[in-house]
């Protein structure tokens, strides 16, 4: 009965039991603590189920030792297993000693193959002994591996698939089936195999196997294994391991009637194992610069290999540490902010303001700053300056340049039609100055900008923003101006930082190799996921695409489509995030898009996040979402089109001598020609098609938003809102960033709260050379793309790149985009 209570106790079963009482015949290795065919998954696996290497996401070393005193024997394992291109690798020697049988050496290498939720692995085992038989064996095993729910696991292993027979030594080929469930959680795992040998399925022994993690760090097993005709004994084990993070101790006791078995192990690995001493009081560093300057090398970008998004993967790294009890306190780097504008910089600092709320200290170590990091900055604990920190801290501006005299002194004429007084974009073109719409809209933003900025600064230090004006009234001031102002703590030096560290966060532990959620995932299956389907850049037909320079990114109506279909047809995503970073493009790549986005909320919940931009064309991708969250700061709204063309007449045969004789045979056929401007009957035809094109716009968005559509034409028309006056008007939602986003998907999908849910992202964009290619599933599902439309002459794309206009902008088309790029320091 006390044997039946013990094995009655939460335990951690890795039970490979019935081998206690099998003779050290060469099919046989260091017997394991309890295990099964479907639940080991380190490197062990090797001797049961080399499909279980696949499992492993680092580097293992296990050492086992067996007194088997039942048939009088002692065995030794070392077993190593990695994870290489994907791969699980396995490599393990045994030797085995025993009064009754020979001695031998089993050297064996794995192999296996997969997915986290299919593992097809193999093995090859080669032995070494005195006995001329077993010397010459050489033995294959083939296991599987199916992890597809989270609360089961399904095993099956043939073992000596080659049944080799070497004089007196004949192994037959061994069956191993078995199945884990995990009725509650990770905590508990109970295990049943089936083993039996060619042609013998009835005459086969059962091992039941009962686990548990009863506290972090302490896992105890038990496994109970019987046949079931007469004369096979039952056999019995226990096993106890306490793990730390690098290092873990295994004692396994069992044995049947005829005696005892003893195994002792030792782990060490790269992986990092829940610990039964767990060491909190972490502090890291986060190199904002350096985390935002990731993506994908020029190199690869032109091979058409692209890595994760910067931005996204440290919005992830803040959402885990958040969560990570270990992490006591942050370090945030303040330098450069690559790719970072007032929308970003907002989700940044409510991001810091998370982890503060969650129990952590945010220092705040500023290198050079301008107002964009002094303002993510004030939402930190303390701030400090280095020696000699750049201050950029002088107040927000913005710059208006205009073309118009430049084009004039070219002789380039610039075609327009366009709808709304607000839709300025063409202006910068054909104006000398900014007109009044233009500057109306700008100055709106910039009074909004300021406020948003001045509010953040008085809560965060607690000091009235007349400080920051005058901190502004010194043009480049000192960090020790910041400090006698409040709006620093203080100016040190780099051997101080330690000691500001101690002070803010006692008994804090510097890590330099600290990452969140690095603990071994023991998790059956996959997780649910959100998917994150990102729209960042000119909006335009084709692949999304990224310059190998990094000066630009296009966001491309088939990329982004295949992203939504992808995610709506995945069973593992309960919901979609459109992620939308963009002024906007082409119309009709942008209405596609919208479409997309209409036809993925009739699947699954989808909510459209705004970034730094999400206007015009940006703005129509988004409206098809079931709820639109955007941060004060985003820059949004511009619903409005235009259609734009060059007249390069001037240029090519005034300058160049060039001369062109156009034949046609309708009155419109070259409405589209670049050579000469339109004439009045070519001029009404474009408009019309603006004027459809923007009713067609207004049109949905009052369909999606529910107002009526004279209403959405009085906010339209070209404006541009900040998202904090985009919402007072009804065209979001509510304030949020990315996070909240996946938040309200979350919510809509009816998942609960506590179940950690994984972030994909679906819909990247690829490398310059990827472009080559087409996606062949859109098209074929689309049937319909943007046509390509006429190029500009190489001379003044150059010319376009180096002013910092947009090439989208001044190739020829109707579009959707912001009246103008606004970046304010």
């Amino acid at each position: 009965m006390r044997l039946l209570a013990l094995l009655l106790l939460p335990s951690l079963a890795l039970a490979q039991t019935s081998v206690i009482r099998q003779p050290a015949l060469p099919s046989r290795g260091v017997t394991l603590p309890p295990t099964g065919a479907a639940l080991v998954d380190e490197a062990t696996s090797l001797a049961l189920n080399p499909a279980g290497l696949g499992f492993i996401n680092g580097s293992q070393l296990f050492y086992l030792h067996e007194r088997n005193l039942v048939h009088d024997g002692l065995a030794d394992g070392v077993f190593l297993g990695t994870r290489f291109l994907g791969m699980g690798l396995g490599g393990s020697m045994e030797w085995i000693r025993g009064r009754a049988t020979p001695d031998y050496r089993r050297t064996s290498l794995g192999l296996a193959l997969g997915t986290r939720t299919l593992q097809l692995g193999g093995s090859w085992h080669s032995y070494g002994s005195s006995n001329r038989d077993i010397d010459a064996l050489d033995t294959f095993d083939i296991g599987l591996t199916a992890r597809p729910l989270r609360a089961l696991s399904l095993g099956a292993v043939v073992r000596d698939v080659n049944a080799p027979t070497e004089g007196t030594v004949a192994l037959k080929r061994q069956y191993n089936l078995g199945l884990g469930v995990r009725p509650l959680d990770e905590r508990y795992t109970l295990g049943v195999d089936w083993l039996f040998s060619e042609g013998g399925f009835r005459q086969g022994q059962a091992t039941y196997t009962l686990n548990a993690e009863v506290i972090p760090g302490l896992r105890l097993g038990a496994g109970v294994s019987h046949g079931f005709t007469a004369g096979v004994p039952i056999a019995l084990q226990v096993a106890a391991t306490v793990d730390t993070s690098h290092l873990g101790l295994t004692y396994a006791a069992g044995g049947t009637n005829a005696g005892l078995n003893h195994v002792v192990g030792v782990r060490l690995s790269s992986e990092t194992y829940r610990s039964i001493a767990p060491r909190g009081g972490v502090v890291t560093m986060l190199d904002l610069n350096d985390a935002l300057s990731g993506g994908t090398s020029p190199v690869l970008s032109w091979l058409g290999v692209s890595e994760a998004d910067p931005y996204l993967r440290l919005t992830r790294w803040l959402e885990l540490a958040t969560q990570d009890a270990r992490l006591a306190g942050v370090v945030v780097k303040m330098e450069s902010l690559p790719g970072v504008n007032w929308g970003k910089a907002e989700e940044l600092r409510q991001a810091l303001l998370r982890l503060r709320a969650s129990g952590k200290r945010v220092m705040a170590v500023v290198l050079s700053t301008d107002d964009l990091g002094y303002f993510i900055a004030s939402a930190a604990d303390r701030i400090y300056a280095v020696q000699d920190s750049l201050l950029y801290i002088n107040g927000l501006s913005s710059r208006i340049t205009s073309y118009g005299g430049t084009m004039e002194k070219l002789g380039v004429h610039w075609d327009v039609a366009r709808v709304g007084r607000f839709k300025t974009a063409p202006e910068q073109l054909t104006r000398d100055t900014p007109s009044d719409a233009a500057l109306e809209s700008i100055n709106a933003y910039l009074d909004t900008e300021v406020a948003i900025y001045e509010k953040a600064v008085q809560e965060g230090r607690k000091v009235p923003v007349e400080r920051l004006h005058a901190l502004w009234a010194k043009g480049i001031p000192h960090a020790k101006d910041a400090v006698e102002l409040g709006l620093m703590d203080g100016v040190i030096s780099t051997p101080d930082l330690d000691k500001k560290v101690a002070e803010l966060i006692p008994g804090g532990r510097f890590s330099t190799t600290y990452a969140p959620r690095d603990e071994r995932d023991g998790r059956w299956g996959r997780r649910r996921r959100i998917a994150v389907v990102p729209v960042i850049g000119d909006i335009t037909g084709g692949r999304s695409r990224e310059d190998p320079l990094g000066f630009s990114r296009i966001a491309g109506a088939e990329t982004v489509i295949r992203g939504l279909q992808e995610a709506q047809s995945d069973p593992s995503v309960v919901g979609i995030v459109v992620r939308v970073d963009s002024g906007g493009g082409e119309v009709l790549a942008s209405r596609l898009m919208y479409e997309a986005v209409v036809e993925a909320t009739q699947h699954k919940p989808v909510i459209a996040s705004m970034g730094d931009y999400a206007a015009s064309g940006g703005y129509y991708a988004a409206v098809g979402a079931h709820e639109v969250l955007a941060l004060p700061t985003t820059l949004t709204g511009s619903i409005g089109v235009f259609y734009i063309k060059p007249a390069l007449e001037g240029l090519l045969s005034g300058y160049l001598g060039v001369q062109q004789q156009n034949l046609s045979r309708a009155p419109l056929a070259d409405i589209l020609d670049v050579w000469r401007p339109w004439t009045p009957e070519e001029q009404e035809a474009a408009q019309v098609w603006a004027d459809t094109a923007y009713d067609n716009f207004i049109t949905e968005v009052a369909l999606r938003r529910k107002m009526d559509k004279a209403k959405v034409d009085e906010v339209a028309r070209g404006r541009v809102w900040t998202g904090q006056d985009a919402l007072a008007r009804g065209l979001v939602d509510r304030m949020g960033g990315l996070l909240e986003a996946v938040d309200a998907a979350r919510m809509r999908a009816g998942i609960s709260p506590s179940e950690e849910l994984d972030m994909v992202v679906m819909g990247e964009a690829r490398g310059f050379l990827s472009g080559l290619g087409g996606e062949p599933g859109v098209r074929a599902a689309l049937s319909l793309l943007p046509p390509q439309e006429p190029a500009l002459p190489e001379s003044l794309q150059a010319l376009a790149r180096s002013a910092g206009l947009s090439t989208t902008l001044l190739q020829p088309g109707l579009k959707a985009m912001l009246p103008f790029q606004i970046t304010v320091r």
